[in-house]
């Protein structure tokens, strides 16, 4: 069983400062939204977002649509974010708690044309580099390109009083919208089976063991203690100073089991509980493991900042 927590796509819309002012938006703002197009289409009619009699029973694609209108603009599901905000927000490759972005420009040159839908992109959350949109350049219309760049120098850039520009405009403020996290819990109903098949049949076993036997168990290192208090071996009587290499030999060349006389050895270090073979043995091991773990571990995090401007820590 494990619990997975999912990442969220988007929609990143490109608008004028003057997109949510009353009546700023009309139908010739459609041609711009091919993204959202794809996303809307109404699997019972089969049309999409802008067509005739066009109707949804999604909540999310009504409400984002709403936004995309200009309508609803004070939502508390959107919040207002200062660009500086909103950089350091979406700059995750792993965005669970946000998801559609309205960056609002400082241009409203196209109001005039009736035009405040200035591009529009989704983000996939499985792309190669997802939060890579915030970086200056070309707004690409399907982010699943390999472009590596610094996505933190947006944030760096705000701090230092410079403007911050997406796809050529420079953005004034954001609206973004806030989304509960998914998680599931994950199961194997075929191997919950067998689990708990196996415990059955393990406590039907121990039942049985406690009704059915009256001996005294040895269980715990006490019990075995107290067995040989109560019963004494007789084959130990009288040699309680013999140790393990002295009973092998004797047992080796059929000796008589006698009584041994107790000799110092000097000072026993710790590191005399194990022979040396075992000592050698468990550091070899133990040192191809850190090896590999070590070098494994090293492509990992190499990997991770070639893929992913979110580093391990953080992960």
């Amino acid at each position: 069983m494990c619990t997975s927590l999912a990442a969220n796509d988007f929609l990143i819309t490109i608008v004028t400062n003057s997109h949510f002012e009353p009546r700023a938006y009309n139908n010739r703002s459609i041609s711009d939204i091919r993204a959202f197009q794809d996303l809307s289409l109404n699997t019972t009619t089969g049309k999409e977002y802008g067509d005739t009699g066009y109707q949804t029973n999604s909540s999310n694609i009504q409400l984002f649509s709403n936004m995309l209108e200009g309508l609803n603009a004070s939502t508390q599901t959107y919040e207002d974010l200062t660009p500086l905000e909103c950089t350091k927000v979406y700059n995750n490759d792993f965005l669970s708690n946000r998801r559609n972005l309205f960056l609002i420009t400082n241009d409203s040159s196209n109001t005039t044309q009736g035009v405040t839908i200035l591009d529009m992109v989704r983000i996939r959350s499985n792309a190669t580099f997802p939060s890579s949109w915030v970086c200056p350049g070309k707004f690409y219309s399907d982010r699943t390109t390999t472009r590596r760049c610094n996505t933190n120098m947006p944030a760096e850039n705000l701090m230092r009083g410079d403007a911050w520009q997406v796809g050529g405009v420079e953005i004034a403020g954001c609206k973004s919208e806030i989304t509960g996290e998914k998680c599931k819990v994950r199961f194997s109903l075929g191997i919950m089976i067998v689990v708990i098949g196996c415990n059955l049949v393990k406590a039907c076993c121990m039942v049985m063991a406690v009704v059915r036997s009256r001996e005294p168990t040895l269980v715990t290192l006490g019990d075995a203690i107290d067995s040989f208090l109560e019963t004494p071996d007789q084959t130990t009587i009288g040699i309680c100073f013999a140790d393990r290499q002295y009973i092998g030999r004797g047992w080796r060349r059929r000796w008589r089991a006698r009584p041994r006389q107790w000799k110092q050895k000097g000072v026993q270090r710790w590191w005399t509980a194990v022979s040396e073979t075992r000592w050698i043995t468990c550091g070899l091991f133990y040192s191809i493991t850190i090896i590999f773990a070590g070098k494994f571990l090293r492509m990992g995090i190499v990997n991770d900042r070639l893929y992913a401007s979110t580093d391990l820590k953080s992960m």
